[in-house]
């Protein structure tokens, strides 16, 4: 059995300093992976009054930087905000500073805020979260690829460099409704 946290680096509004909250989650990071913890992962919410912090891999990026075997993960990265070209070489960049300990979790997300403040609707999640989770697996694939879908035309692309891991970063879904598990299920490695 494996272990690990997920830490919101919400601040809530009680005068909390939001700097000294990021040095005391990558310090919880540090003494997850001294007490045997096994990963540790972060979310994504965006114009929040609470001050949830909307990269998480940039927070991952700096745990991956003060520890050594602790995994670093997204729960989740919402997929239908980002261009799936720039998370997949910003994903393989992550791969590389943490020397293969990446696991990817994405979802469609749910607040209609987030997707306002992107200018993306939310009747289209599910078809932009099915078409970029293909798309980030084929600009893992080491191949050169095209890909014609309803909301992404790409031509002969190559993404270099490799991600460290083989084939890829694992992709987690997170699903909180049967058809996302099934989902899952279909287009997920975990």
């Amino acid at each position: 059995m494996k272990f690990g946290i997920y830490s919101s680096i919400a601040n809530p509004p009680r005068g909390e300093d939001l700097p000294r909250c990021v040095d005391e989650v990558i310090e919880e990071a540090r003494l997850a992976e001294q007490a045997g913890f096994d990963s540790c992962f972060f979310g994504e919410h965006h114009q929040d009054r609470d001050g949830f912090l909307p990269s998480p891999l940039i927070i991952c990026t700096a745990v991956a930087a003060a520890t050594t075997t602790l995994r670093v993960g997204t729960s989740v990265i919402l997929l239908p905000l980002h261009h799936p070209v720039r998370l997949a070489e910003d994903v393989i960049t992550l791969d590389i500073i943490s020397k293969g300990r990446v696991t990817v979790g994405v979802g469609l997300g749910y607040q209609d805020a987030d997707f306002r403040a992107f200018g993306v609707k939310m009747s289209d999640r599910v078809e932009l979260f099915e078409e970029k989770v293909q798309i980030l697996r084929s600009c893992w694939s080491g191949e050169e690829f095209s890909f014609h879908g309803k909301h992404h035309q790409i031509e002969n692309l190559r993404v270099r460099p490799d991600p460290v891991q083989k084939p890829h970063p694992p992709i987690w879904i997170g699903a909180g409704a049967p058809v996302s598990a099934r989902r899952a299920g279909t287009i997920g490695d975990a």
